[in-house]
């Protein structure tokens, strides 16, 4: 689990893993589909951060 307080290299590792495993994907997917980088990092920002409400039905 990655903790904030009070700062330490191993409470924030999982943190940078993380982050670093994100930008690598993102940039593989986006020369895969030759897409715009930036924009689909953007886009799977907004999905992760603002999820929207499941569908009722």
């Amino acid at each position: 689990m990655a903790t904030s307080v009070p700062y330490t290299e191993e409470g924030w590792r999982p943190w940078r893993e993380a982050a670093a495993a994100f930008q690598l994907a993102v940039t593989a997917e986006a020369a895969a589909d030759g897409e715009n980088r930036y924009e689909l990092e953007q886009a799977a920002k907004k999905v992760i951060l603002h999820p929207e409400p499941p569908a009722e039905g």
